[in-house]
């Protein structure tokens, strides 16, 4: 069998890591402009923020990640006994980032970002003149109910 000490070793010489951990995004914003206009000026880009983590048995190696324009900056909280499994977290955290992005790692045109605000806008005016309708109708079956 052997004790805890011995397992470890055996895992290092097979080049296996101890733990296998899990990268889990907390945070996610990806809009890619403030959707208000400041005094007058034309919107501005922002980056789109993603924070999270990588599940390790006594903790955790914490991660927040900036993309704009195809630039990545990367900001990592651990501590030394983690040194190991950085590279690690990092990999599986970005790689989980760019799968789960509705957008492509290329940065959006603002064509492409005028057009899913205006699909969103046109959604909402459904959704509205939907809701004037149940109105209606509700108005309709109280006034069937009054009169009987």
């Amino acid at each position: 069998m052997g004790n805890l000490a011995d397992k470890r070793r055996l895992r290092e010489q097979a080049g296996e890591k101890i733990h296998k951990g899990e990268a889990v995004i907390t945070e996610k914003d990806e809009m890619m402009f403030i959707p208000f206009v400041q005094s007058g000026n034309p919107d501005e880009k922002r980056p789109w923020l993603y924070k999270g983590f990588y599940r390790m048995p006594d903790g955790e190696i914490t991660m927040e990640l900036k993309r704009i324009d195809g630039y990545m900056e990367l900001k990592l909280g651990s501590i030394d006994n983690y040194k190991d499994y950085i590279h690690i977290a990092v990999e599986e955290f970005i790689k989980k980032i760019y799968n789960e992005s509705p957008h492509e790692a290329k940065s959006i045109s603002i064509e492409e970002h005028d057009t899913e605000t205006d699909i969103l806008k046109k959604e909402i005016l459904r959704l509205q003149a939907d809701v004037e309708s149940a109105n209606k109708a509700k108005d309709k079956f109280q006034e069937i109910l009054e009169t009987i």
